[in-house]
This record gives C-alpha cells, sequence and structure tokens, in this order.
C-alpha cells in the first residue's frame, strides 16, 4: 500500500488577509499536481502572521516536483512574496503501518459487495490491493481505503478522500481501468453510497 509523503512548511506572512487570500489560490493550483493527496492549512493560534502548511503527497518525487514548482513558477509568485519569513520547510514519512489521517468533512465511499461463488478470498484481497496502489492511491485527493468483511460474507469497500466531491470523482475514475476492471470481475457489487466524515 503506498504511504504517503508529507511537506511540512512554517513560515510567517507581512499581511495575513492577503497572505490568506494567495494561500488559497496556491492550494487549489497544486491540487491539479500529480500526487497530490491533500493541503492542511493551519494558522498561528497566538501569532496570526504565523502559518504551517502541511501538504501530503503520494510519493517524495511528487512532492520534490511540486515544490519546485511552488519556488520558482510563475504561477505561485502571489504565494512566494507573501511569505515574510520561511522558518522552515522539509519532507517525512509516517511509520510503517501508520495511517494517513481523516479528518471533519473527507468524503466517503461505502461499497458493498460480494465474491462470485468461484472466486476466492485471498485473490480478491490482492486484486483489491493492487488496484489501489497502482490506480486509486494515485488520483487527486484521495487518502486512504479499508477493505472489511462482515459475518454473513459481506464485504465493505471504505474509501476516503479530501471531499465528498472528490469521493465520487475517484469512484468514477474506474471505468475502464484495467486493475479495477480485475477487481470488479470478481465480484458482485450490492450498493454504493457516498458521504461525509462528521
Amino acid at each position: 500500500m503506498t504511504t504517503p509523503f508529507y511537506e511540512i512548511v512554517t513560515y510567517t506572512v507581512a499581511d495575513a488577509r492577503k497572505a490568506d487570500t494567495a494561500r488559497a489560490a496556491a492550494q487549489e493550483l497544486l491540487a491539479t499536481f500529480p500526487g497530490f493527496i491533500h493541503w492542511a492549512p493551519f494558522t498561528g493560534a497566538g501569532n496570526v502572521d504565523a502559518r504551517v502548511d502541511l501538504v501530503s503527497w503520494r510519493s517524495h518525487e511528487d512532492a520534490l516536483s511540486a515544490a519546485s514548482a511552488v519556488g520558482c513558477a510563475p504561477e505561485f509568485a502571489d504565494f512566494r512574496s507573501s511569505v515574510a519569513n520561511l522558518v522552515s520547510m522539509e519532507h517525512y514519512r509516517l511509520p510503517p503501518g501508520a495511517q494517513h489521517p481523516i479528518v471533519s468533512e473527507s468524503g466517503v465511499e461505502i461499497g458493498r459487495f460480494r465474491l462470485k461463488p468461484e472466486v476466492n478470498e485471498a485473490d480478491m484481497r490482492k486484486a483489491h490491493a493492487t488496484m489501489v496502489d497502482r490506480h486509486l492511491a494515485g488520483q487527486t485527493g484521495w487518502r486512504r481505503q479499508h477493505l472489511i468483511k462482515l459475518d454473513d460474507g459481506l464485504f465493505l469497500d471504505l474509501a476516503f478522500a479530501d471531499t465528498r466531491v472528490g469521493a465520487e470523482t475517484i469512484c468514477a475514475s474506474w471505468s475502464g481501468q484495467a486493475d479495477c476492471d480485475a477487481f470488479l470481475a470478481m465480484i458482485e457489487p450490492e450498493s454504493m453510497e457516498f458521504g461525509v466524515v462528521l
């Protein structure tokens, strides 16, 4: 399973209002970059000019490529000029087995299914892991995925994204994708629902 990389940037701004506008524009633009998962913007509790940006990426290479663009691409000029003092910027990785965080307003897709009679559960689980790692985890806004087995032979596929719209968009990306088709060929879907984490 893909383990996200995190970019943590600590800085101060000179004009909080203008900086927040530039930050929001940069956040929207960065969300279109390959490997982008989520950007969590923080503002100082005691110092309104203090900022921390926690940006998660599918790979270290994606994080480095985006950092290079933010540092020199003209479309990020307003964001760069809003920074009065860059305190630190570094990339980090979660320990093995740690889960990518889910927060309020994250979107979720809940798929219910059963195995086709001739399908072995181990094969389905392998196909599910391949689908997530090779395709779903690379989609913009994806956060994490859980496969759950219930007592009556019913399975739940829980897919979390940055927003409900993000979850719906990722679900729509399954169509015609080889790894997704391989998984779908093993199951008998019962229902699919979308919601929001409260």
